[in-house]
């Protein structure tokens, strides 16, 4: 079960992430709004708190990468494992 959880950690901030970066450079109050209006928007984030994405995309390094490993993971190089 814990793996499950993890792997639906991984792909809200990773989604989080990648809905980011299709709005480009913004000021951070307008980036925070349209990552509450993506949390509210998809159907399996409700499952991780917001406060936790948040936190995990504010850590997210410059170029491409990918969180891997669940609330305790940490972001990686490369495109995420799955879509």
């Amino acid at each position: 079960m814990a793996v499950a959880r993890d792997r639906l950690f991984d792909l809200a901030v990773n989604r989080a992430s990648q809905a980011l970066d299709r709005l480009g450079p913004r000021d951070a109050g307008a980036r925070r709004h349209a990552l509450e209006v993506w949390y509210l928007k998809t159907r399996f984030a409700y499952r991780v708190p917001f406060a936790a994405v948040e936190e995990a995309l504010a850590t997210r390094p410059e170029g491409e990468a990918h969180w891997h490993g669940g609330p305790d993971g940490g972001w990686r190089e490369g495109p995420p494992d799955v879509p």
